[in-house]
C-alpha cells in the first residue's frame, strides 16, 4: 500500500509541474490565430496543434540553423481546406512577438510554392 501512496504522490507532483508548464501559443493572422508548439530544445524537435477554428491542424518539426546563423522551426503541417498538398510550416526561432513565418506547398513533390507568410505575435 505504501508503494501505491507513494507512486500517486510522485505521478501528482508531475502532473502539476506539467501543467504550470507554459507552451507559446502563436497568432500567425489569417492563416492561424491559435498555433500552440512544444519546443523540445535537447532533442531539436518541436510539434503542437492548432485551434479547431484554424486552418491548419497538427504539425511535427525540427530546429534548424541557417548559414546565417539565424535558427528556424521547419515542420510539416497539415492544412484543413487543401487535403492533397503536402505543407512546409517555417518559423523563426526563438519564438518572440514580431518572428517571421512562411508556409510553402507542393502539389506534386517536386516544386514549393508560397502558400502565406508574415510576422507572428506569442499570446502566451
Amino acid at each position: 500500500m505504501a508503494r501505491l501512496s507513494l507512486a500517486i504522490t510522485v505521478a501528482f507532483f508531475a502532473l502539476c509541474s506539467v501543467a504550470n508548464a507554459k507552451i507559446p501559443v502563436l497568432n500567425l493572422g489569417d492563416f492561424c490565430d491559435f498555433l500552440a508548439i512544444k519546443v523540445d530544445r535537447a532533442n531539436a524537435q518541436a510539434y503542437g496543434f492548432s485551434n479547431f477554428s484554424c486552418e491548419t491542424g497538427n504539425f511535427v518539426g525540427v530546429i534548424a540553423k541557417s548559414k546565417d546563423g539565424g535558427k528556424w522551426i521547419i515542420s510539416s503541417i497539415q492544412v484543413n481546406n487543401k487535403p492533397g498538398d503536402q505543407f512546409l510550416l517555417k518559423v523563426s526561432y526563438p519564438l518572440v512577438d514580431g518572428g517571421s513565418w512562411a508556409a510553402f506547398y507542393t502539389s506534386d513533390g517536386y516544386n514549393m510554392k508560397l502558400y502565406k507568410s508574415g510576422n507572428y505575435t506569442v499570446i502566451k
